[in-house]
């Protein structure tokens, strides 16, 4: 019993010792993960109603869990045309330089993209430090718009003066960075309201949105693109929704982020505007596919969300528990061997005859053999032992077969001819004529 507790001890002292060495440690406090915009989720960020939603208008809808340079051979999508893909930014998977081209060619042979962008609101998801510190760029990069911080007192001016003068933004202050990264204790709402007709705001009068963190007014504009500003924000006025056409396609731009998640999908006519869009978008074969590779739920090698799998938690535990009772069973000591290993009569037999199988030619073999067998024959009947071999009393012996002994006769000449003779079928036909002379 000593014995097993102090084995106990030192496996549990050896685990203690891996897991020191080898198990990744948190770096601090950890916190509730935000739920992030992916089409399996039910939290508050999630689209799991927008898919249910869809699917039950007889919509069909695709999980993207690839980049986008998988876009145009995603199983399920019949056409190549007519398709509505939704993205929200700033992404968990930060875009690929070679992504963008893909990504624009599908675009411009006539689909839609649609882009909830945490701009002027600020969702918790959005605030991921292992998200996309290129954000602004890869935004700009996709819908070809510039974006700009409005302050408040800034006049306005004309596009000369926004592309010189006041794109270098304000510096913030250290307070003003640290209430920026402070989470609110409520949910600050924000609308959008339409600022003109279009089929895209048919029956809608109001998009509601919430930021769960300070957030500001980010302005956009394009060089060399027309661009038209679908709604706009009451309070300061800036434009939060646009229209883009890019090719035979079309991308919509939308500066918030959360009007799409569970708990805003049914606010207002945030749900209004989604048909619209919908609507608007889908051709022929076409169906809504919603971008969750570049949010975390993706196809391809994952390490965080390998480790991170419950499975693979309960696989480490089962095989601990399994080699703590392999320690600690009883296992039986080694039978201790001894150094002189003695040949059995098998053995020896078989290593002298490959022995003599090596050192001795075929016909000298087979002449021993035949000798042997007439040597056998007159010690049975008292004669005295001789080379020649007894042709004439062999073909007397009425239970032997004729057969058998001119076998044996010509293979007898072979011998002496010193021509090789197989061995295996000499033996077999003594063996028969040994037992029909028995």
């Amino acid at each position: 019993m000593r014995d097993r507790l102090l084995t106990l001890a030192l496996a549990i002292g050896a685990f203690v010792a891996f897991y020191v060495v080898m198990a990744p440690k948190p770096s601090g406090p950890q916190e509730q993960q935000a739920t992030r915009p992916i089409s399996i989720e039910a939290g508050p960020n999630g689209y799991l109603g927008l898919t249910r939603w869809l699917e039950s208008e007889r919509v069909p809808v695709l999980s993207l869990r690839d980049r986008f340079t998988k876009l145009s051979d995603l199983a399920g999508l019949e056409s190549h045309t007519g398709n509505l893909l939704i993205t929200a930014m700033p992404h968990l998977y930060p875009l690929r330089d070679s992504e963008m081209p893909p990504l624009r060619r599908w675009v411009q042979r006539g689909n839609t993209l649609l882009i909830v962008a945490g701009l002027s609101d600020t969702p918790d998801w959005s605030m991921d430090p292992r998200g996309d510190s290129q954000f602004l760029l890869n935004l700009q990069s996709i819908t070809r718009l510039y974006f700009g911080q409005k302050h408040e007192g800034d006049e306005a001016s004309d596009e000369e003066s926004e592309d010189d003068e006041e794109s270098e933004e304000k510096q913030p202050t250290p307070m003003q960075m640290i209430a920026a990264q402070t989470k609110l204790a409520e949910p600050l709402p924000l609308q959008m309201l339409p600022a003109g007709t279009h089929p895209l705001l048919e029956g809608v009068n109001k998009v509601s949105a919430l930021s769960d963190f300070p957030t500001a007014k980010w302005e956009g504009w394009a060089k060399g693109t027309s661009v038209l500003e679908l709604a706009h924000d009451p309070e300061s006025g800036v434009p939060v929704l646009w229209l883009l056409s890019e090719g035979r396609g079309q991308i919509i731009v939308s500066a918030y982020g959360s009007i799409l998640g569970n708990r805003l999908l049914g606010e207002s006519d945030n749900a209004h505007l989604v048909a619209n869009i919908v609507r608007w978008s889908l051709r022929g074969a076409g169906k809504v596919i919603l971008d969750d590779a570049h949010q975390g739920l993706v196809a391809f090698y994952d390490p965080d969300a390998f480790f991170g799998d419950s499975r693979l938690h309960a696989t480490l535990w089962w095989l601990l528990g399994l080699w703590l009772l392999f320690v600690l069973g009883s296992q039986r000591l080694r039978p201790s061997q001894s150094s002189w290993n003695p040949v059995d009569i098998t053995g020896f037999v078989r290593a002298t005859g490959g022995f003599m199988a090596r050192v001795m030619r075929p016909a000298t073999v087979a002449q021993q053999m035949i000798s042997n067998f007439f040597n056998d024959a007159r010690k049975r009947h008292g004669l005295p032992a001789g080379t020649a071999p007894m042709w004439d009393w062999l073909g007397a012996q009425t239970m032997v077969s004729e057969r058998d002994v001119e076998r044996l006769q010509a293979l007898h000449a072979k011998v002496e001819q010193g021509k090789r003779v197989n061995l295996s079928q000499l033996h077999n036909l003594l063996i028969r004529l040994r037992t029909a002379l028995e």
